[in-house]
């Protein structure tokens, strides 16, 4: 039996499911694919995460050769979705984009693991 790789459709149901229903359960130890943010410190900013799923196809007959593993990335490194999944808040494309972008543009965003201090860097709400 040929095993299939899964769909971007099937991998992406339950964050399409999630942006528009917000209480959506949640499975302790099983990560959905999708985009996501969340923080690293208390009062820390925003920090996107996206999480993947990683697998190996075979070339020539598009059969999966092991599992499919979700995988996340944050900060620009890879790490364990497992840890992360139950911190994270479904968010849009369009804003990862954004949280992403941000850093370079206010440097005090750029340190994730420390608190922002609004009184002392006010700044205009997204």
């Amino acid at each position: 039996m040929i095993r299939q790789p899964s769909s971007a459709k099937q991998l992406y149901a339950w964050w399409n499911a999630a942006l528009s229903n917000p209480d959506m359960p949640r499975h302790e130890g099983i990560p959905e694919a999708g985009f996501y943010k969340t923080r690293l410190c208390r009062g820390g900013p925003w920090v996107p995460v996206r999480l993947y799923v990683e697998r190996e196809i075979d070339p020539e007959t598009g059969e999966l050769l092991g599992p499919e593993r979700i995988v996340a990335e944050c900060e620009g490194e890879r790490r364990r979705a497992e840890p992360l999944w139950l911190h994270l808040q479904p968010i849009s494309r369009a804003e990862f984009d954004e949280i992403t972008e941000r850093p370079a543009s206010i440097p005090c965003m750029a340190a994730t693991r420390a608190a922002v201090d609004l009184t002392a860097t006010p700044m205009r709400p997204f």
